[in-house]
């Protein structure tokens, strides 16, 4: 496999070596013996993120998507985690036009769909020592834009008050 094939699957996937290796492990045995180093990956993820990002921007009936490839990219630590959890943040900033469906698919990302949470955008900023507060901030400005009269049991409200507890456990454990 060249480094430019290499690129291409990497690409693909989104960098996802569970998923380049269950779709397509003979390819990704070759993937894996070239040893691509930390700066090969870190200058792959940047450039996934920018599209990650453009998507993020254009993509706005299926937003949820790339915001969660962009935390799982960010989640890797290849790339500059605080200027892209920044970015991913002030893009956050500007979802008060999302419906309330992909509010709440935007809330369970950042919470984590894991019984531990450690997969969720909460879990990424604290262990970075990320901008805990800011977060937390937009996340609540999201909330408020569809939180006032939800049952208990709705997947909305399931969403908010696991990404609370995401918070409250990820800051408390990384003592934020």
């Amino acid at each position: 496999m060249t480094l430019e094939e290499a690129k291409e699957f990497y690409f693909q996937y989104y960098g996802f070596s569970f998923h380049m290796g269950r779709e397509e492990p003979a390819r990704y045995d070759g993937f894996h013996s070239l040893g691509l180093g930390k700066e090969t990956l870190s200058a792959w993820d940047e450039e996934l993120l920018d599209g990650l990002f453009d998507e993020l921007r254009t993509r706005r009936d299926r937003v949820w998507i790339p915001h969660g490839n962009i935390l799982k990219v960010i989640g890797r630590k290849y790339c500059d985690v605080g200027k892209n959890l920044g970015r991913l943040l002030g893009e956050m900033e500007h979802m008060t036009d999302l419906d309330l469906f992909q509010t709440t698919l935007v809330i369970e990302n950042m919470a984590g769909r894991t019984e531990h949470m450690k997969d969720g955008g909460v879990y990424i900023v604290c262990s970075c020592s990320g901008p805990a507060v800011r977060m937390n901030d937009v996340m609540e400005m999201l909330i408020s834009l569809y939180g006032a009269d939800h049952p208990a049991d709705d997947r909305f409200s399931q969403a908010v008050s696991r990404y609370r507890s995401a918070y409250g456990t990820w800051t408390a454990h990384f003592r934020i």
